[in-house]
């Protein structure tokens, strides 16, 4: 799937994030600056596009199969998923422009005399390296170098070959491709788009020219598949196709031996909040004969209720910037969304303001910020559900929908360099209302 910047061409054109928002830390859990990435995968705190997500430590050792998700025992119940695959409506496609389908590598011009030895390096040939050495390949544009690399080149590659080169490219917005690559969770390429409408040797391309970033499989050359369309209808579709996202679909089983109780203060974030919500519903369904379980969508409270599964409308946009992470955490108790919270500063205040720090174990309602450990900023946040499961939308896109992943899964996209840690947070007010219950 794509994530938050995933095409820059796709994406509707957005205010600047806030650079002044300097919150000085408390301590080792405190935030300096939210929406420092808008919830995009990085290098550095930027944002991204499209985010689809997964694990594997080489391309072929990724399952072939895909495993529905049973919880853990614990006070949430008994939940089970299965795993289903989303795609942007054509709809949306439709109102962007396809990229072009030359390939292109952007470097600092400053970068250019060390070019021949940075391919050396990542191990092209020398005959690679002098085709990308001619005049005709190189287009300088300011303080940027384009270099024109043919599609047989890049099909050349070896995975280990890509990922060393598109590592240093993905360094560069420029190279939004490398930066915000499809990202393909927890299945092989053959399982991911196995329901897609894509024919078998579009997908073995993919295969081909898909690397590692970490545990997870990418793929970036998005100009190279477009270049094997053979009419606009199926650019289109290729397109529509590298927006797929996998997301589980999540059920509490309920049974007329269910502890209704224990699964009402749970889900009611344990102080009785939203309990004339659920309660008649759980109930119901524990005295019925015939249905046993419910939906995840329907335990939630009303703004995630409407958003999971879908994707931003293009009319989201009036705001100046598209809806994040961090919008989606702070407004997940709103019944209404605080337009607000798209403002970083304002944001960064109200975690400050209205929520503490916890530890895990985390409970349901816990926002859970992606910190820079250097710099304290939060440059990804997702809500905690259960067990291991978290409500997260992965960059601020219209491409980019809501869903629910697993917590290893979006470790997976977002600490792939190692250089992050999750902290959880707390509204006070519920923490009070439970210390107080408690006692």
């Amino acid at each position: 799937m794509f994530h938050c910047d995933f095409f820059n061409t796709l994406t509707i054109s957005l205010a600047s994030l806030i650079a002044s928002c300097h919150l000085c830390a408390q301590g080792s859990t405190d935030i300096n600056t939210l929406l420092t990435g808008g919830g995009s995968p990085q290098l550095t705190p930027v944002q991204n596009t499209m985010i689809a997500a997964p694990p594997a430590a080489n391309t072929s050792s990724t399952t072939s199969t895909q495993e529905g998700y049973t919880s853990a025992p614990g006070p949430w119940g008994n939940l089970v998923g299965d795993y289903i695959f989303l795609e942007a409506p054509s709809s949306l496609i439709e109102n962007f422009a396809l990229p072009s389908i030359q390939p292109r590598w952007t470097f600092p011009l400053a970068f250019k005399p060390k070019l021949e030895g940075f391919f050396n390096e990542a191990g092209l040939t020398p005959e690679q390296i002098a085709s990308l050495m001619l005049p005709q390949a190189q287009v300088t544009e300011g303080d940027l170098l384009h270099l024109l690399p043919s599609v047989s080149l890049v099909e050349q590659m070896t995975p280990q070959v890509r990922a060393h080169i598109y590592s240093e490219l993905g360094k560069l917005p420029d190279n939004e491709y490398c930066q915000d690559p499809v990202l393909i969770t927890g299945v092989s390429v053959q399982e991911w788009y196995r329901t897609s409408k894509l024919r078998r040797d579009l997908i073995d391309k993919i295969e081909q020219l898909s690397y590692m970033r970490g545990e997870t499989l990418v793929f970036s050359d998005i100009p190279v598949l477009l270049s094997h369309a053979q009419s606009d209808s199926e650019a289109r579709a290729i397109y529509k196709a590298c927006t797929r996202t996998r997301s589980l679909m999540v059920r509490l089983k309920i049974e007329s031996s269910t502890n209704i109780p224990e699964l009402i203060s749970y889900w009611s974030f344990g102080v009785g909040i939203r309990r004339k919500d659920i309660e008649p519903l759980m109930r119901s369904i524990a005295d019925s004969s015939t249905l046993h379980d419910l939906g995840m969508a329907h335990i939630l409270p009303a703004l995630p209720r409407k958003l999971l599964y879908t994707y931003p409308s293009l009319d989201m946009a009036k705001n100046g910037q598209l809806p994040d992470c961090h919008w989606t955490s702070l407004n997940f108790y709103n019944f209404d969304a605080s337009q607000y919270l798209l403002d970083s500063r304002l944001a960064t205040s109200q975690v400050l303001e209205n929520f503490l720090p916890v530890e895990a174990p985390y409970q349901f309602g816990d926002i859970l910020f992606f910190l820079d450990s250097l710099t304290g900023d939060a440059f990804h946040s997702c809500v905690y559900l259960a067990d291991t499961l978290v409500y997260t939308k992965n960059g601020r896109n219209v491409l980019s929908p809501w869903i629910i992943m697993k917590l290893e899964d979006v470790k997976k996209v977002y600490l792939f360099r190692g250089n992050g840690r999750v902290q959880g947070f707390r509204r006070k007010d519920v923490e009070t209302a439970r210390r107080e219950s408690a006692n």
